[in-house]
């Protein structure tokens, strides 16, 4: 009887605590890890990171051979100097030109007058027919001598009339391509992200990097998080910013205290790929399959407390009341797991 009267309080523990006190034995520590890659291409002249180094934001990882990259500003700023020079000399055709229209503009209305006049004695039979035609002639190619130059006006208008903005087109392509040499030349020496671990270094000098190609992994020391996977009949009290606890077995004999960053809302199992093929129904393995696990992110309270690692397995549990009869019982359970990582 007293043995039954054990197991029923257990089980009962058991379902109170999945709803109170979700506790999980299968918990991992999960950081954000950034693929360190250069945006340009070269060859490294100088590597200033070890494998497993703690580095800062900011700090330089390593330098591609700049040379190249400066040859390139160099030749892109006498380009401009040369653009800026070409629209100069638009401006002075312009002005050229609008002079010239104003002298041909006088000639023509010079010529058409001498027309007109010798039009009026050739009526009169006062001249000969050579001047008359010589007149002729003259006003005609005034005319024409008019209109070209109004087309070059308007040619020499046209050009300087290509603007970006305040920017004529000339200069505005050449500043576009400076810049990106300047900011190819700024990549060529590849910084540090964020605060974190340098791991995976896979580069030595001498060493030609390809664009996007990683050469080694930095590991966020800020973001540290602790992933526990919860089964799906205990995640329906779990809430963003409940109280929980973390024992890692990296660290053992020590809980720490934690909180809820974020619930899992999915896992693959549920999701449908598109196929084309009728969809593959799995057959339960036993009579009662397990129950599917969510994903719970916890974030450590204080982060400092521990020297985690990626991947780094322990057990975690989330109180969701915060005066909860089960809770002390939770928190007794979770210290001798805790005290059995040293096994």
């Amino acid at each position: 009887m007293f043995i039954l009267l054990i197991v029923v309080v257990l089980v009962v523990y058991y379902v109170l605590a999945d709803l109170y006190t979700p506790f999980t034995t299968d918990a991992y520590v999960q950081a954000y890890v950034v693929q360190i890659a250069p945006r340009v291409e070269g060859q490294v002249v100088r590597v200033c990171v070890q494998e497993n180094q703690a580095v800062s934001k900011g700090d330089l990882l390593f330098e591609i051979d700049r040379r190249p990259f400066e040859h390139r500003v160099a030749l892109l700023e006498a380009k401009r100097v040369e653009a800026i020079q070409q629209v100069a000399q638009l401006d002075s055709e312009l002005s050229a030109a609008k002079s010239e229209d104003v002298r041909l503009i006088a000639e023509e209305a010079y010529a058409q007058t001498v027309h007109e006049q010798e039009k009026e004695i050739f009526k009169q039979d006062a001249t000969t027919d050579r001047k008359y035609v010589e007149a002729v002639q003259k006003h005609k190619a005034a005319q024409a001598a008019l209109g070209r130059s109004r087309a070059q006006v308007r040619k020499a208008e046209q050009a300087l009339a290509a603007r970006i903005g305040e920017e004529h087109a000339l200069v505005a392509e050449v500043n576009a391509q400076l810049d990106q040499a300047r900011l190819d030349l700024d990549w060529a020496r590849v910084y540090a992200p964020c605060d974190g671990l340098i791991t995976d270094l896979q580069l030595r000098e001498g060493a030609y990097t390809h664009v996007g190609q990683a050469v080694m992994t930095l590991i966020d020391s800020g973001g540290w998080l602790v992933v526990a996977n919860f089964r799906e009949n205990a995640m329906s009290r779990l809430r963003e910013g409940q109280p929980a606890r973390v024992a890692l077995r990296g660290a053992p004999g020590r809980v720490f205290d934690a909180r809820v960053v974020s619930v899992g809302w999915g896992v693959s199992q549920g999701q449908g790929v598109p196929s084309g093929q009728l969809p593959d129904v799995k057959v339960p393995s036993s009579w009662v399959p397990p129950a599917q696990r969510f994903q719970v992110r916890l974030a450590l309270d204080d982060p400092q407390s521990v020297q985690p690692r990626v991947g780094m397995t322990g057990s975690a549990a989330v109180y969701t009341e915060p005066d909860g009869v089960l809770n002390d019982i939770t928190r007794f359970w979770h210290q001798v797991i805790a005290r059995l990582y040293h096994l």
